[in-house]
C-alpha cells in the first residue's frame, strides 16, 4: 500500500496534506491531489460564495482560547464543534496543538513552544483565529514569505502530525473512492468496443441545494454515460461523496440488468 503527502504554500502559510493508503503510487498520488483541490477550491469556493457580510461578526473575549471555542460555534465550517487541545513537552516548554474539523476535514494547528501552558494554547489558538480570519484577529500576524523563499524549503510538519492507517473516515473513504474505480473500470469494459480513442466513459456534474444552511451541503449527482445515452440522478445527499455513490447504485443496477441480457463483457 502506498500512501502520500504533499506540502506546499498558500497566502504564504506552509500546508501539508495527506492522503488515504492506495494499491499503487500513482493512484496515491491522485488521491491526494485530488483531496487538496475538492477542499481548498471545491468546499472553500463553496463556502465563500454562501457566506455573506457579517456571517463571521462575533462578541469575543480577550482569551483567545475561550474565544477560538466560541468562533467555531458560529463558524459554519466547524460546524458547531470546537478545537481538541494535544500538549507535548519540547526541550522544557510547552508546544500545543489544535486539532478540529473544518469542512468535513481533520485539521491541525501547531503552535510555538511556550514557558506554560495556557501561553502555548493562547499562541495556537490565535494562529487559528488568524488564520480562519476571524474579526479581531485578521492583522494579527504576516507570513514571512520572502524568508521562505530565501530557505527555498517549506518547514517540515511535526512528527507523527497524521495517521491515516487509524483514521476511520480516511479508510472509509478510501474504500468508497475504490468502489467508484471499480465501477469506472467496468463501465469501460462494457463499452470498450463503442468508446472512441480519447472519450471518457462517464460525466458527472452535482446540484447543491441553496436554501441548505448546514455543512456539507445538500447535494445531488447526476452520471451522464453518453455511449450508452444514459443519464442516472441520484437522491439528495449531504455531501458530494454520498451523493456520488447514490448515483453509483443507479449505474450499478443499469449495469447489472444490462449483462443479465447480454451476458458479461469478456
Amino acid at each position: 500500500m502506498y500512501g502520500t503527502e504533499v506540502t506546499f504554500l498558500l497566502d504564504g502559510v506552509p500546508h501539508h496534506v495527506a492522503g488515504s493508503w492506495q494499491q499503487s503510487k500513482k493512484l496515491a498520488q491522485r488521491d491526494t491531489a485530488e483531496r487538496c483541490l475538492g477542499l481548498f477550491v471545491g468546499c472553500w469556493g463553496a463556502y465563500l460564495l454562501q457566506t455573506t457580510e457579517g456571517d463571521l461578526k462575533a462578541d469575543l473575549l480577550e482569551d483567545p482560547v475561550a474565544s477560538l471555542q466560541k468562533f467555531c460555534m458560529l463558524f459554519r465550517p466547524c460546524n458547531g464543534q470546537g478545537p481538541t487541545w494535544c500538549i507535548d513537552m519540547e526541550a522544557g516548554q510547552v508546544k500545543a496543538t489544535a486539532e478540529m474539523t473544518l469542512l468535513g476535514v481533520r485539521h491541525r494547528f501547531a503552535g510555538s513552544p511556550a514557558d506554560d501552558l495556557y501561553e502555548a494554547k493562547a499562541d495556537t489558538a490565535k494562529r487559528v483565529l488568524w488564520y480562519l480570519q476571524c474579526p479581531g484577529y485578521e492583522n494579527l500576524f504576516e507570513p514571512d514569505v520572502q524568508g521562505l523563499m530565501v530557505a527555498k524549503e517549506i518547514p517540515s510538519p511535526p512528527v507523527n502530525w497524521v495517521n491515516v492507517a487509524e483514521d476511520d473516515e480516511s479508510v472509509q473513504a478510501a474504500e468508497r473512492k475504490t468502489a467508484v474505480m471499480r465501477l469506472q473500470n467496468r463501465l469501460q469494459q462494457s463499452f470498450a468496443k463503442r468508446l472512441k480513442p480519447g472519450q471518457g466513459v462517464w460525466e458527472w456534474s452535482y446540484e447543491t441545494d441553496a436554501k441548505d444552511e448546514n455543512w456539507p451541503p445538500l447535494q445531488r449527482a447526476t452520471v451522464t454515460v453518453a455511449v450508452a445515452q444514459k443519464t442516472f440522478t441520484g437522491p439528495w445527499k449531504r455531501g458530494q461523496r454520498d451523493a456520488q455513490l447514490e448515483a453509483c447504485k443507479l449505474l450499478q443496477k443499469f449495469l447489472d440488468t444490462l449483462e443479465e441480457e447480454t451476458g458479461p463483457s469478456p
